[in-house]
This record gives C-alpha cells, structure tokens and sequence, in this order.
C-alpha cells in the first residue's frame, strides 16, 4: 500500500502542477481512442525530408538525449535499443505499404552511427550484439523481397539485449525514448501542423510503439509495476493518436502531448524506486 499510495502521490502531483517544468502539457494527452499498430501509407512523396541516412548520421535531438554512458547506464543503454527498434518499426510499417524509397531510409546497418554507439555497450555487458540480424534484414529489404522473418529476429535480438533490467528501469528506458519521440516529432511538425520534415515524423511514430512493444513484453506480478506499465501504456496510446499515415502532409498532435507522457511514465517509474 505504501508504495501505491506514493507512486499515485506522485502522479497527482504532475497532474497539478505539470512534470519537470512541462508548462502547456495540462490537459494533453487525455483521451479515449487507441491509434492502431499498424498504419496505411500510400507511398507517395510528401513535402518536407523524406531523406535520412540508412547507414548513419542520425537526427541531432536522438544524440542530445544521451544522459550517459551505455555501458553503465542502464536508462542510456534501454534507450538505445529503443531507438534502434524504433527505426525498424519505422521502415517496417513504410516498406509493408509500399513506401519503399522512405523505408529505406529507416533500415539500419551494422555500421549506422546508432549501432556504432551502441557496440561498446554491447560488448562490456558481455551481450553478442545483433550485426548480423541487422545485416540480413538490410539485404533483404534492398533484395525487395519478404522481409518479415528478418525483421522478426532483429526484434528478437534486441529483447534479448534488453532482457536483464528490471521493470523501473525498463519504464525510465521507454520515458527517455518517448521523450525522444516528443523531440523527433517537435522538428517534423510545424505549429500549424503541417509536416515539413516526414523522416522526423516517421521516427517519433517507430520510437512511440516500440515504447508499446517494449512495455508489452514486460512481466510482473507485482501489482505496483503492473499499475505503473498501465499508465505509461496508456500515455503513449494518447500520443500515438497524432499519427493517422506514415506519409501525411499534416498532423493534428501537439509534441507537448509526448512530452507530457514522457513525464508522466517517469514520475510512474520513480514512484517504484
């Protein structure tokens, strides 16, 4: 009961005075639809940056989030295989409808600048990395086949990785990832709504179900940590409502509506410390 009562403490507290300096976030992200997994994409080019670098040079705002070392750090490390899955999520659900030339962009190399930070991580925690199961689904999606049984052993792979950690830091890992998500989708969505950058866009929706993926996958008994995956499963079903198609011109989600859920699934995980 003790810590029920200070994990819904907490949450209160973010209701009433907003999280981590959050202002405009009250009464975003409040709702009752849950955006579907899977999104039609019709494959056409739309206005803003479809380009991005299949084999490195990721987006600014995913460095800038690194509070840490990977190798130690266990929130840093969750993180990054978030974004990594995210990604996949990304070119999974483009390539799927036919938006092959922007999928593309979302497949990642063992030599992608995110694998790359990644590696040494990888190896001090004694783990076999995946460069092979990101090297096979590369070559199938450039062979334009059926990608699926490749896409399913990357995923393997990196719950494999992830598996050590515990709930609470499972849930600061997702907060941190879909605090990226916030971040990716403020530089792909203008005020107005419009897109003007759809690779950014493209990310924040791969960031935001491998979050769900993530949680989906966690398993407790304890009826804390059970209420806590809850709340964050039900904040980043909130934010996922912003995305309708993969290649949109507009958007009616707001960032701040992920940035509060980023908050939010933090204050949930601390409330188990």
């Amino acid at each position: 009961m003790t810590r029920r009562l200070k994990l819904m403490t907490g949450l209160s507290t973010v209701a009433a005075a907003g999280v981590l300096g959050l202002a405009g976030c009250g009464g975003e992200g409040e709702g009752e639809s849950e955006a579907s997994s899977s999104l039609s994409g019709d494959g056409q080019t739309v206005s803003g940056e479809a380009e991005g670098d299949s084999e490195g040079g990721e987006g600014e705002s995913e460095n800038a989030a690194a509070s840490g070392d990977p190798s130690s750090d266990d929130v840093e490390y969750l993180r990054l295989l978030g974004l990594v899955r995210g990604h996949l999520i990304a070119f999974l659900e483009l390539y799927n409808s036919g938006a092959t030339e922007m999928a593309m962009t979302h497949v990642k190399h063992p030599e992608s600048e995110l694998y790359t930070s990644l590696a040494p991580a990888v190896e001090a925690r004694g783990k076999p990395g995946f460069a092979a199961e990101l090297s096979a689904l590369a070559a199938a999606a450039e062979a334009g086949g059926d990608v699926s049984d490749a896409f399913s052993d990357v995923i393997s792979a990196l719950s494999l990785h992830a598996g050590d950690a515990g709930v609470a830091a499972q849930l600061l890992g997702v907060s941190e990832i879909v605090r990226t998500a916030a971040d990716e989708f403020d530089i792909g969505v203008e005020e107005d709504g419009t897109i003007s950058n759809v690779h950014e866009y493209q990310d924040a929706f791969g960031f935001l179900v491998a979050s769900r993926e993530i949680l989906s996958g966690l398993a407790t008994s304890d009826v804390n940590e059970a209420e806590a995956i809850d709340i964050a499963q039900e904040q980043i079903s909130f934010s996922l409502d912003a995305f309708h198609s993969l290649t949109a011109s507009e958007s009616e989600g707001k960032a701040s509506t992920i940035y509060g859920a980023a908050a939010r699934i933090e204050i949930a995980a601390r409330g188990l410390l």
